[in-house]
């Protein structure tokens, strides 16, 4: 007869360790609140910097504008309104500067460039046509987001023998809109028409009113 095997008694395994189903509720509660702000957070930023990017641009663009616009003022040999009247301190939507043969910005032969902005989205975009009039096919816009409509009109009379025809520009512009009173960029400026004579008005009759 076999001797019976002798029975050891295993230990007994301890308790395992875990998480109850409520701190399993409260730990994703917290993830969820700190995931929450941390988007937020990244979004608000975003933002922030792309409002900086089309700030920064739309001022490009303004400066850039001007700077145009000044090269043409001085180099015309007239300078009427949008409608071919002559220029005054009325503030107007657009100017037609006629600029002879030779100007830097119109080339070997003479041109007439209309400026003038057109109504967008709220605001004002400022665009230039070369030989066309205000609106026409193929106009290139120079500046966006224009919180003004009239940006144009002459400062002080060109009277002969004083000084040469000024025309007075304000580009203001907003990204906001115009209802906005935060965040608007303004360049003002009296450009002097040098191609004129400041001792007889008759070149620049129509600016010098």
């Amino acid at each position: 007869m076999r001797p019976l095997a002798t029975v050891r008694a295993l230990p007994r395994v301890g308790a395992e360790g875990g998480f109850t189903l409520v701190e399993l509720i409260v730990t994703m509660a917290i993830l969820l609140v700190i995931i929450t702000a941390l988007t937020g957070a990244l979004i608000s930023a975003s933002n922030t910097q792309a409002d900086i990017n089309q700030r920064s641009q739309t001022q490009g663009q303004a400066r850039l504008a001007l700077t145009k616009l000044t090269r043409e003022i001085h180099c015309a040999q007239q300078i009427q309104d949008s409608s071919g009247a002559a220029l005054t301190a009325t503030q107007v939507n657009g100017i037609t500067v006629t600029l002879p043969a030779g100007c830097p910005t119109g080339g070997a032969a003479a041109v007439t460039v209309h400026w003038c902005t057109v109504a967008h989205a709220g605001t004002y975009d400022l665009y230039r046509y070369a030989n066309a009039p205000c609106g026409a096919a193929g106009g290139v816009r120079w500046a966006s987001s224009l919180v003004k409509s009239t940006p144009f009109s002459m400062p002080t009379p060109g009277a002969a023998g004083n000084h040469y025809p000024l025309v007075h520009v304000d580009l203001k512009v907003n990204t906001r809109g115009a209802a906005s009173t935060l965040g608007t960029y303004e360049l003002v400026d009296d450009i002097a028409a040098l191609n004129c004579d400041p001792t007889s008005a008759v070149n620049c009759r129509s600016v010098a009113g």
